[in-house]
């Protein structure tokens, strides 16, 4: 979900932007010996206040504000609760299932909610590539033809190349893979898993991968793996099969999407069109450029009209000087006649 944070954040004083005052200078929110800190002090401060972007904290805020009720506004009937739910528990398996995510959650000072909502937006940025972004049947195809089916191995690190070899006689001999996954393995992350992990290119150091991807079913790697961060004993648990295209239409689609939500500049486009169909108005003009980034550029001024006039200007002024070239040579032509007639 991270490359989907960059329209997410922390609104702890979202509600201060919003809200009114009870009386010309605000309610109080903090006081020190100094003085007291009321709501419309810092109101005008967020509104004067520049961020590093250029727009002020108040324009960033307010930016966060609408694009949030654009979005739910647009999308709300595309995203069910069972998506973001389906999302969650996703996204809790890689921290050991939804009890041990919501316990890490809450040592952060965060909760399964806060999380949750974070998803539903993300997913509503989704429904916005979808929705305006064609997919063809030629990218459908091509992005078919690159695609890898995951394959699950396990493995077992450790630093000795001898000890290495020593594991690989044990499992020639039959000892169980998990069983020595637990007893010698220093990648303490995939222990608990008996070492399996998904095989997806790109995500292992070269020489893993390499290895990995060439085992078929059920067979272990004979020699230690080198890499730089050990040696590895290698099993294929699990073999990948690539289906049909129409059986991995889903998949392909998925990973198409996913190609997609990296492109900044494509879900740029996405949310702006989404934008520019909400009719945003902004009342105060101090924040007037809160959603300037998801407007329209103005059309670059068509320079064709004076270029034409320019080049009809140099063209007359070619014409006069082909029409003064001429005369200079009638003139000269006569007076060559008449110094001739002299002569005779």
């Amino acid at each position: 979900m991270s490359m989907k944070k960059w329209l997410i954040g922390a609104m702890a004083c979202s509600s201060l932007l919003l809200a009114s005052c009870a009386n010309d200078e605000g309610e109080e929110i903090a006081s020190t010996e100094a003085g007291k800190v009321r709501e419309s002090e810092l109101y005008e401060r967020m509104k004067n206040e520049q961020t590093q972007s250029g727009v002020t904290y108040g324009e960033q805020m307010l930016q966060q504000i609408l694009l949030e009720d654009i979005l739910e506004n647009e999308f709300s009937e595309d995203v069910k609760d069972e998506d973001v739910d389906a999302e969650f528990e996703a996204e809790a398996e890689q921290y050991g299932g939804v009890e041990a995510f919501e316990e890490m959650l809450s040592q952060q000072g965060l909760s399964a909610d806060d999380v949750k909502e974070n998803i539903r937006t993300s997913l509503y940025v989704e429904e916005a590539i979808v929705q305006h972004t064609d997919m063809t049947e030629e990218d459908i195809q091509k992005a078919y033809d690159e695609y890898v089916v995951s394959s699950t191995v396990a493995h077992i690190l450790v630093e000795e190349e001898e000890l290495a070899k020593d594991i690989i006689s044990q499992l020639n001999d039959g000892a169980d893979f998990s069983e020595l996954v637990s007893e010698y393995s220093t990648d303490t992350g995939t222990i608990e898993s008996g070492g399996e992990i998904v095989l997806e290119p790109g995500k292992f150091v070269p020489e893993f991968e390499e290895a990995a991807f060439k085992l078929k079913q059920d067979e272990i790697t004979q020699e230690p793996v080198k890499s730089e961060l050990g040696y590895h004993i290698i099993k294929m648990v699990e073999e990948g099969e690539k289906g049909t295209l129409e059986e991995e239409r889903e998949n392909v689609e998925e990973m198409i999407l996913e190609g997609y939500l990296q492109d900044q500049e494509l879900v740029q486009q996405a949310i702006s069109q989404v934008v520019q169909d909400a009719n945003v108005q902004i009342t105060d003009e101090e924040l007037s450029g809160a959603m300037q980034q998801f407007m329209q550029m103005p059309e670059v001024e068509d320079d064709t009209e004076e270029t034409n006039t320019d080049t009809s200007e140099e063209e007359t002024s070619d014409e006069e000087t082909e029409g003064t070239e001429a005369e200079t040579s009638e003139e000269e032509t006569d007076s060559t006649e008449e110094d001739t007639d002299s002569a005779e």
